[in-house]
């Protein structure tokens, strides 16, 4: 095990994309194996000391910065084990939580297979993706992280060690769960709150019967350490093309979306008709502000919708064809469409996607005023409502923003650009408001970059009190001493 204290070269587990500062630790242990993890647990949870983990460090929410204690990294727990075929259309591997997810990515691949949840940050560990249930473009198809998680192995706040696998052990009808560990059986009872049934990074997952798997993925380094997990991999798709559609008027642009989505849901073994890889939005705003760096965009823009289908070489004609059959008839001149042909072509629409929150942050740098980005989702049928909402919020408010996403799953991401400290406290003001018209709809406050230490008035604004409640009683059933991920998702008192 490796033990840092100089400040020099423990700063890097300090700082994440969040922005928050003042993170500190008095240690970092690196564990090098299961052992370590076990031996740094007990006696955190002997004196009480808080264990912040860590690894990556590329997360938006301040999860992973500790304020006080120690952090534990896992990124010398990277092992990258050997393919075990299951059958011909599906295999799995063990890796460990420190693993680069874009190394496993590649392992794979150049072995005939696939992991398909494509988050945005290639350079996480799977440990945070898993703790996040990390999604991407591509969860439009695949789904988020849970969906490709077969086991883990975790160790709990006490120490003690369980391997869960997958469809093993269940919730009973009153959410309570009884599973072994190496200091014998832990019973857990599930909290009582409702989560909305979408794309939802939001609280514990307590859906009825829940698999206990599930109760562990997406819980922010709160509950245990994961160490290890065994995916679930499928066989790659041969090839792919993909469109840029700008559309003269917003809402055929959504009425092209629901019908894709419909399509996509209907065809969904089919390899002969369209199913849609990723579904992805940019507004007018958006789109304008890189139109000087791509004049492929026209003037009279309202909004644009990226799209990509996967399929074999045998079937990519007759895909094209219904694609461009489908785009025409929105009336659309399919000689306006971008379309990128192959997937070295579609590294350039990667390309375009994150140069818009580059441009952003360009602006965010200059003005020196950090930028507001939600991350709300809702029902699809109240996804018009909730867009035309966020309009007239930032319009009545004569504020800079743009708004892009996974419109796909109706998870959009509303950028608000301040350019003063009073524009940057009403930004902030009216993220709220828009993550109280989200639950109104039945939505959620985050549905991928999850609460952290930064989003617990939204979590408040989504459970009530009672919720907060539920989430404490339940951290502490399971991490008595309070030790592991002190204010991540809700700030928790003994």
């Amino acid at each position: 095990m490796i033990i840092k204290t100089d400040k020099d070269t423990t700063k890097k587990y300090f700082e994440d994309s969040s922005g928050m500062l003042g993170a500190y630790a008095d240690k970092v242990y690196i564990p090098e194996n299961k052992q370590d993890v076990i031996n740094i647990l007990e006696q955190a949870n002997k004196i009480k000391t808080p264990v912040t983990v860590a690894a990556g460090c590329t997360g938006v929410t301040g999860g992973c910065l500790a304020y006080g204690g120690v952090v534990l990294s896992t990124e010398k727990l990277d092992n990258i084990g050997p393919i075990k075929e299951i059958s011909q259309d599906k295999a799995l591997i063990t890796v460990g939580a420190g693993a680069i997810v874009n190394k496993i990515k590649e392992f794979v691949l150049q072995n005939g297979w696939m992991y398909a949840p494509d988050p945005t940050e290639k350079n996480a560990t799977i440990g945070g993706n898993i703790s996040t249930d990390a999604s991407g473009g591509r969860g439009f198809k695949y789904g988020t992280t849970r969906n490709y998680v077969n086991a883990i192995e975790i160790i709990l706040p006490d120490g003690s060690y369980a391997k869960i696998v997958r469809g093993k052990t269940f919730a009973d009808d009153n959410g309570i769960i009884e599973f072994e560990t190496s200091k014998g059986l832990k019973t857990i009872i599930l909290p009582k709150y409702k989560l909305p049934k979408i794309k939802n990074a939001a609280a514990y997952y307590n859906y009825k019967n829940a698999d206990l798997i599930d109760v562990f993925i997406g819980h922010e380094g709160t509950l245990g350490i994961i160490i290890s997990a065994e995916l679930i991999l499928i066989k790659p798709f041969e090839t792919l093309f993909g469109g840029i559609i700008f559309f003269e008027d917003r809402e055929k642009s959504w009425t092209f979306v629901k019908e894709i989505r419909e399509l996509s849901n209907i065809n969904k073994d089919s390899k002969t008709e369209i199913t849609a890889l990723s579904l992805e939005y940019f507004d007018k705003n958006a789109l304008n502000l890189i139109k000087p760096y791509y004049p492929i965009i026209p003037n009279n823009v309202d909004a644009g919708i990226l799209f990509e289908q996967d399929c074999s070489h045998d079937t990519y004609d007759i895909l094209m064809e219904k694609w461009v059959n489908i785009i025409e008839k929105y009336g659309i001149n399919i000689d306006d469409v971008w379309f990128a042909s192959n997937i070295k072509q579609q590294e350039e629409f990667r390309i375009f996607r994150h140069k818009i929150p580059e441009t952003v942050n360009e602006i965010v740098h200059k003005n020196k005023i950090p930028k507001v980005g939600t991350d709300v989702a809702v029902p699809h049928d109240k996804l018009k409502e909730m867009i035309l909402f966020c309009e007239q919020k930032f319009n009545e408010n004569k504020l800079l923003n743009l708004t892009f996403g996974h419109i796909g799953e109706s998870h959009l991401h509303a950028n608000i650009i301040a350019s003063s400290q009073q524009e940057y406290n009403k930004c902030k003001e009216l993220y709220l408001e828009i993550a109280k018209k989200a639950v109104e709809l039945g939505g959620t406050v985050t549905a991928e970059h999850g609460i952290g230490k930064v989003k617990h008035h939204f979590l408040k604004a989504m459970l009530g009190a009672e919720g907060i409640e539920e989430l404490r009683k339940f951290k502490l059933s399971l991490d008595k001493n309070n030790i592991l991920g002190r204010d991540n998702i809700f700030q928790c008192r003994i």
